[in-house]
């Protein structure tokens, strides 16, 4: 029913249906992105390299229901064909040597760490993500399938599937949040 693409720098939702997701979309600082329950959103890597990131500061609302669930999948059913839901917050990190910032290894090289414990970056429930956990062109930058870069509690994680990825179903850096009822299924 429509391409997601690029940055998204104004409050915007998605009704149900069926979406594609073309390269690195951003939901910039400031912004909410609302998906409604029992959308596909579907990456094809032959685009290149597509995840959804929700930079620090933005909202990724998505509340599915265990009848309609959200569904980020991909064309190719390839494990690591794309690089899943990367969610950035300011939430305190315990950094090697005492760093309170450090660099994302997702390729994308943003900053994340601080002092913000109560950081919202939304609320994702009865969300599963396929076929992620992409190597960046430089082969040691890695995606997950869900990958958490210091996310505070004031977001909610609850109900999610990781399934068939080539890297981590879920990777946490730093931060605070707590999740409820994680699957991960057949990841590298």
């Amino acid at each position: 029913e429509g391409e997601i693409t690029g940055t998204i720098t104004t409050n915007r939702t998605f009704a149900f249906g069926n979406y594609t997701l073309n390269g690195i979309v951003t939901i910039e600082s400031g912004v909410t992105v609302t998906f409604d329950a029992g959308s596909t959103i579907t990456a094809n890597q032959t685009s290149g390299v597509d995840a959804l990131v929700v930079k620090n500061g933005g909202k990724l609302i998505i509340n599915g229901t265990s009848s309609s669930p959200v569904v980020f999948t991909e064309t190719s059913k390839v494990p690591g064909s794309w690089g899943g839901i990367i969610m950035y917050g300011d939430a305190p990190i315990n950094g090697a040597g005492g760093v309170t910032t450090k660099t994302s290894e997702d390729g994308l090289a943003f900053s994340y760490g601080g002092t913000n414990p109560a950081h919202n970056g939304g609320t994702l429930r009865y969300v599963r993500v396929e076929y992620a956990g992409k190597k960046i062109t430089d082969g040691t930058s890695e995606m997950n399938g869900f990958s958490f870069y210091s996310v505070g509690s004031g977001t909610i994680l609850e109900n999610l599937v990781s399934y068939k990825g080539a890297d981590d179903g879920y990777e946490f850096y730093g931060g605070t949040v707590s999740a409820r009822n994680l699957i991960s299924y057949g990841n590298f």
